[in-house]
């Protein structure tokens, strides 16, 4: 049987990443990381909640947004006439 519950070294087996890759994109909150929640000082991912986000994301659903402000465009060398 598989466990509902999933900790740090699971969910790196189950992405193809380190257990350190994974630790540090919880501080860092990158776009390809599941949501997660604690039990304690442990943090965990729900099995059904992981396989959800990566076919979402599989489907090109999480788009990471676009930070900053919005640019103009350049201005060119061009004389106006």
């Amino acid at each position: 049987m598989e466990p509902e519950i999933l900790h740090v070294p699971e969910l790196a087996l189950l992405m193809g990443r380190t257990e350190a890759a994974i630790r540090s994109a919880v501080q860092a909150r990158p776009d390809w990381l599941p949501p997660y929640y604690k039990q304690g000082s442990r943090i965990c991912w729900r099995l059904e909640t992981v396989r959800k986000y990566l076919r979402d994301f599989e489907a090109g659903e999480h788009h990471s947004l676009k930070v900053g402000r919005p640019r103009k465009e350049p201005p060119s060398m061009r004389a106006s006439v």
